[in-house]
């Protein structure tokens, strides 16, 4: 008996079924060689949890650095501004204080803030010709350059307080009922008179002796002549300020309050 004839139709099937394995071959060749374009959902959990992570991390690291401004990074932002003043550091170098251990540097702990007060020159030279007053605030990473300029030489004398009598002369003076309302002028006494009520409630409480002014007060002081100072033998080193309807008493230094007298006007 003659072996079995392949027929039309099984040629056909061998060929059918040959055509689908190399088609379904390529295929997973293909899909094994293509790039894997969607996460699981495991992944994507994953992928969700790390990011929301990251957030969290990067603010609490912003949170963190304004809360914990140490002693030596605000003498580093203090050096750097008088450095900035002065030109930069190809022409200006601070004394080597304000490049050691902060601890051992020239500064005043004003409770909210720190007042530096250093001497720099050109580099390389023993001569420091140059002073500056720099107060940097705790919280806020607020810089003040309160004083840069030359070296003072006159000796200083300590105010602790105001006297009764010049208490009542300052009230007297800035009221307009005093024998010495030459020292201010028709100009200035109208700018007084004009923000005597400009001081928010909160700012008010604020401002204490022995502290630093509230942030964002400074370009609101308006100074009285020097000509006070003397009238009253009050050194000259320190400022006499109107801020709203206080009268304040400030250490050119250290730019912090030395005493004041609230709601004069």
């Amino acid at each position: 008996m003659l072996p079995h004839s392949p027929t039309l139709l099984d040629l056909t099937q061998r060929t059918f079924l040959a055509t689908g394995l190399v088609l379904v071959t390529g295929l997973s060749q293909i899909a094994s060689a293509a790039p894997i374009t969607e996460f699981s959902q495991n992944q994507q959990n994953s992928l969700q949890q790390r990011l929301i992570a990251d957030r969290g991390d990067k603010k609490e690291r912003d949170g963190v650095r304004v809360v914990r401004l140490d002693l030596n990074r605000a003498k580093n932002m203090a050096r750097q501004a008088a450095e900035e003043a002065n030109g930069g550091i190809r022409v200006y170098r601070a004394e080597d204080s304000m490049h050691g251990p902060a601890a051992n540097c020239p500064y005043v702990d004003n409770g909210d803030s720190w007042t530096f007060t250093f001497r720099g020159g050109r580099p390389g030279s023993a001569l420091n010709t140059i002073e500056s007053v720099v107060t940097v605030y705790k919280s806020t990473s607020r810089v003040v350059v309160a004083y840069n300029g030359s070296v003072r030489t006159v000796q200083q004398t300590q105010f602790l307080s105001f006297t009764s009598d010049q208490r009542t002369v300052l009230v007297d003076l800035l009221r307009g009922n005093c024998g010495c309302n030459y020292l201010l002028t028709d100009s200035l006494r109208s700018q007084i008179i004009g923000q005597a009520r400009s001081l928010p409630p909160g700012i008010q409480k604020q401002l204490l002796r022995g502290k630093g002014l509230p942030p964002g007060q400074a370009k609101k002081l308006l100074y009285l002549p020097k000509q006070v100072n003397t009238y009253l033998k009050v050194p000259a080193q320190y400022d006499f300020v109107v801020l709203g309807s206080n009268l304040l008493l400030l250490d050119q230094t250290r730019f912090t309050v030395i005493d004041l007298i609230t709601n004069v006007l």
